[in-house]
């Protein structure tokens, strides 16, 4: 099989690191001989707070992403992570010595999690039940990263990069079965607006960000990437106005925030 360079036709998006040195011993992106298109991703908890305090988030929260493998027990979970957590099979961000991971597009989206465990048939997941609060959220939260022992920088905040793996689901109207064609519409309520029935990052269409510059996973070289916020803050309750009386904490006590990333880009492969 030709080099990517020897190549006649080379992805557009990788065009311009054809010739790309991306770790020490010399390697370039030209000297890859497979590329597939990837989607991975990588799902990190944390309590939002210490004090099992409702809606509120405690300053310097930090979770940490594509750290841990399947199979691995970390990025906040008390059990190995499978598949529905993650899509990575090398733990610390270090892809073997003849890969290179070239991310091209990232996609946020938090949502709650009942419990810290991966095995169990119990409802784990639940959505963010308040526009305004996940705006917070993604607002409030930055994500960063570094490249073996290099700079940490950082690329943006969350709602910066929302979409992808998002769901959506209609408000009945109030009084209306949502078994009727009324009952399914997605705005036929006032409660909509709160985002009552879940909100996600992005939109329905939304399938992640294109990075401006694309990030390199060299071979065998740690990338770190975390997701963090500055000061502490509260977030608003919510009212449904169609089965629960009063306002609903939207961050209950000891239920966990999950964050989520998706990297869409390259999986390349050196001759061996």
């Amino acid at each position: 099989m030709p080099l990517i360079s020897q190549q006649t036709e080379v992805f557009e998006e990788l065009a311009p690191f054809v010739h790309m040195t991306v770790a020490p011993n010399g390697v370039t992106v030209g000297e890859l001989a497979f590329v597939s298109a990837q989607t991975h991703w990588s799902t990190a908890i944390s309590l939002p707070n210490a004090t099992s305090t409702a809606n509120l988030v405690d300053a310097n929260l930090s979770f940490d992403m594509f750290s841990s493998a399947i199979g691995d027990t970390g990025a906040g979970f008390s059990t190995a992570l499978t598949r529905t957590e993650t899509s990575w099979l090398d733990s610390q961000g270090r892809l073997a010595a003849n890969q290179a991971f070239i991310a091209t597009e990232c996609a946020f989206q938090v949502f709650l999690r009942d419990n810290a465990t991966t095995t169990g048939t119990a409802t784990k997941y639940r959505t963010i039940r308040n526009v305004a609060a996940v705006q917070a959220i993604g607002q409030a939260f930055t994500w960063n990263v570094t490249i073996g022992d290099g700079i940490t920088r950082t690329i943006g905040n969350l709602g910066s990069y929302g979409g992808l793996g998002a769901l959506y689901s209609g408000v009945p109207l109030a009084g209306v079965s949502s078994g009727s064609v009324a009952g399914s519409s997605f705005i036929s309520n006032a409660s909509a607006l709160n985002g009552s029935q879940g909100t996600f990052l992005g939109d329905a269409c939304c399938y992640g960000v294109k990075l401006r510059v694309p990030l390199v996973f060299p071979p065998n070289v740690n990338v770190r990437i975390k997701v963090t916020n500055g000061n502490a803050f509260t977030v608003p309750s919510y009212t449904d106005g169609l089965t629960t009386a009063g306002a609903v904490d939207t961050l209950p006590a000891a239920q966990y925030l999950a964050v989520k990333q998706y990297l869409r880009g390259y999986l390349c492969t050196m001759p061996v």
